[in-house]
């Protein structure tokens, strides 16, 4: 009897200390009399990660999906059934409504706190206008999230619109506001901007005489309650050039979340490269700056940084500006600052080493109210003089004339306040030094057909680089030209060197120019303009292959293309030329006029007058694009072989062989769709414990094109419409400057098969 009492109490002390046993989020789906669900799906842990991986579904471990005919009888059944058993498991019911039972089941008190508070499972009965859906999502997920999770159960491959659009009120019933996180330091320039950075917009302020302006911004101040990742915002400032964008975002305000930056990434965008959004909070003033539409930046208005900056003590630094620069960019001194350290003396004393051309750096902290600013003043590297001389070697491959060594060099008087940038590649290629009178040459050896080649001359320019440039340049050359470079306007000599050194195949037919050019290139402003009047004598001649090689072609066993022959002779030309290019990211318009004459009475030995247009554009549609380009050619007299209009291959006609066609006269028309296609993995390459190459949303498009072209001469007795047709589809990896793209295409001719082809650029 004693032994049968101590093992009984034993036991009630074992049954005791065990834990107790954490509840589950899983509700079975077996509802009795339920019809047979015409869909029904279970996502395991493994298979939610091939899908998504990011929050919050790195906290979901099952997904249970039904899908059912829609049946009000069978909605309100589900609905008595699934709240009887789950208030009985101790769910919560979140939000009823006549479509939506949504229900939660926390992680009970006596196993949480405040800091690991969390959602174990998540319960809805839907229905919709043709389905009805029972729904259950297992795991460990932060209550913040909830709202998250629901919305992007698209990114799965499950899409319940009706879950998408629950009020953000409903999931703050059970949130535990989130402690504010530190907002970042805003970063401000206080003297004016260098030259070579204000490309965009004049700097005059007074009216235009003729009462017209470029920009104009609509403004208007909300007062009320917002915040901003729990910094409470009480008055925020809206500025558009557009009265309708500030009416949407003044009613996002009002009637949206109460958090600004959720607000704002709700808000649609139209698919233009020169839309922006951009947000400014103030913390210390409980206030916010939104700014959307295609307006430019005010002058020496603030940004945010990526981080927060702070003093020794921890304070936090609410604002840094910078003044005292000349040469140096504010957003070089941005870049760096961000990568430095986040105590405001260590950051900036580090300036000096993370960037040239800086001397020093002073700054002080002032403090006005709640308000901490830091005063940044950059000491610069004074120059030696204003007379510059900039070499570099330089090298270059074809196959006419095989291994092309040189050297290159430039040399001028830098302007007062703005630096040379010809071979800096970090600013933009079209105003590398382009606003500098300067002398410049080129000179190499060609080791294939054992010729030298040279381009000497010099500019004078006149303007200003944020309003208008005017350029008078004269340069004598023997060069290697291509024909017809306008039809491969990407197709970058510089880049394509490497290229054809590894053995991809040459596109281009050349021939030597030797002569003189004198031009005058005017650009009004905001650049989208350009206007070229050149006058050219020169000597024109063939030029044949003259190797083979290639890096895997030691041998010249395998032969590269022929280099066909041109017209030789002396020619003489006037040559106007407009180009209008709204282009950023490949994305935009790109229009082209020119009108070349050349007469016997100058001295030529070429007599005509041609004229081209050339309409280029690219349009987003969200990840998607649509390309089009149409060119048209005319010339009054027949035409030399290197003038010709000049269609076939890749990017061109790309069901027929590379300029399988010529003429005198022509038209081409293409068009292109992107279909961005969707994330099929999420990779991702290290190196030691740095991350250096994202490849979790690679740019892949499945490329739908149309090509339409035809070429003919003046001497045909009649011209008759018979264009070449082709249709293909392609796959293209990246949308960048470095794109890899393969055709298939097929002529609308039976004597014409199918035709592959790859593209490495860009063809319009």
């Amino acid at each position: 009897m004693r032994k049968s009492i101590v093992i009984i109490f034993l036991l009630l002390i074992t049954s005791g200390i065990v834990p107790a046993e954490i509840p589950d989020g899983t509700i079975a789906l077996d509802c009795p009399d339920a019809p047979r669900a015409k869909f029904q799906f279970h996502f395991t842990r493994e298979l939610i990660t091939l899908a998504d991986t990011t929050a919050p579904f790195d906290r979901v471990t099952d997904l249970y999906i039904h899908t059912y005919h829609y049946d009000a009888d069978i909605f309100d059944k589900f609905v008595r059934y699934y709240d009887e058993t789950l208030k009985v498991e101790n769910w919560r019911c979140l939000h009823e409504d006549s479509g939506v039972r949504l229900y939660v089941l926390e992680l009970p008190s006596a196993q949480s706190s405040q800091s690991n508070k969390a959602i174990l499972g998540v319960f809805a009965v839907v229905q919709s206008a043709s389905d009805m859906h029972l729904l259950n999502i297992v795991g460990n997920i932060p209550p913040h999230q909830i709202r998250q999770l629901l919305a992007n159960l698209g990114q799965v491959g499950i899409e319940v619109p009706a879950l998408k659009s629950l009020d953000a009120q409903i999931f703050q019933k059970f949130e535990t506001p989130p402690e504010p996180i530190r907002l970042p330091t805003l970063f401000r320039t206080v003297d004016d901007l260098p030259h070579f950075f204000s490309i965009g917009f004049s700097k005059k302020e007074a009216p235009s005489q003729f009462g017209l302006a470029f920009s104009r911004s609509h403004n208007e101040s909300l007062h009320g309650h917002w915040t901003y990742y729990g910094h409470p915002i009480e008055r925020i400032d809206i500025r558009s050039e557009k009265k309708n964008s500030i009416a949407q975002v003044s009613q996002a305000l009002q009637k949206g979340s109460a958090d600004i930056q959720e607000v704002l990434n709700n808000l649609p965008s139209p698919n233009t490269s020169e839309y922006k959004q951009k947000l400014i909070v103030r913390a210390w003033e409980r206030s916010a700056t939104i700014i959307v539409g295609n307006i430019p930046d005010q002058k020496n208005e603030p940004s945010m940084l990526a981080k927060q900056f702070r003093t020794e003590a921890g304070a936090p630094i609410h604002e840094i500006r910078i003044q005292g620069y000349q040469e140096t960019h504010p957003d070089d001194v941005r870049k760096a600052l961000e990568k430095g350290p986040e105590e405001i003396k260590k950051a900036l004393i580090a300036l000096p080493g993370e960037m040239s051309g800086l001397e020093a750096v002073h700054f002080q902290i002032e403090e006005e109210g709640a308000r901490r600013t830091a005063i940044v003043t950059i000491v610069e590297t004074p120059l030696p003089s204003r007379f510059y001389f900039h070499s570099a070697p330089w090298a270059g491959f074809n196959r006419v004339t095989g291994w092309e060594l040189g050297a290159r060099a430039d040399s001028g008087f830098r302007k007062q306040k703005s630096s040379n940038r010809s071979y800096d590649l970090s600013a933009p290629r079209e105003f590398r030094g382009d606003d500098l009178s300067k002398f410049f040459g080129r000179v190499g050896y060609g080791f294939g057909n054992k010729q030298f080649y040279y381009r000497v001359g010099g500019k004078a320019a006149w303007g200003e680089p944020d309003a208008w440039h005017l350029g008078l340049t004269t340069q004598l050359h023997r060069t290697t030209s291509a024909i017809a470079p306008d039809l491969f306007p990407f197709y970058d000599d510089t880049g394509m060197t490497i290229l054809r050194v590894l053995g991809v195949p040459d596109h281009r037919n050349y021939y030597l120019r030797e002569g003189i050019e004198v031009a005058l290139q005017w650009r009004p402003i905001r650049q989208r303009h350009s206007f070229k009047l050149s006058l050219l004598a020169e000597s024109q001649e063939s030029l044949q292959k003259s190797t083979d090689w290639h890096f895997f072609n030691w041998r010249s066993k395998s032969k590269a293309r022929e280099n066909p022959v041109v017209t030789p002779g002396r020619m003489q030309t006037a040559l106007f030329k407009y180009d209008y290019s709204t282009r950023h990211d490949f994305l935009g318009w790109h229009n082209t006029f020119l009108a070349e004459y050349s007469s016997t009475a100058l001295g030529s030995e070429f007599d005509f007058t041609r004229y081209q247009l050339h309409l280029r554009y690219a349009h987003p549609f969200g990840k998607h694009q649509v390309r089009t380009r149409a060119v048209g050619s005319f010339s009054t007299a027949p035409l030399p072989v290197q003038r010709q209009f000049i269609i076939g291959g890749p990017g061109i006609l790309n069901g027929y062989p590379l300029y399988a066609f010529a003429g005198d006269r022509g038209f081409l028309f293409n068009i292109e769709y992107f279909y961005h296609l969707p994330q099929l993995f999420r990779w991702k390459l290290f190196i030691w414990e740095t991350n250096i190459i994202d490849l979790s949303d690679p740019n892949i498009f499945s490329v739908f094109f149309f090509d339409m072209g035809q070429a003919w001469n003046m001497s045909d007795e009649s011209y008759i419409f018979e264009p070449k047709i082709n249709a293909g589809i392609g796959l293209q990896f990246g949308d960048g400057d470095l794109i890899l793209r393969f055709n298939v295409s097929k002529a609308f001719e039976s004597d014409q098969g199918i035709r592959f082809n790859t593209m490495w650029f860009y063809s319009f």
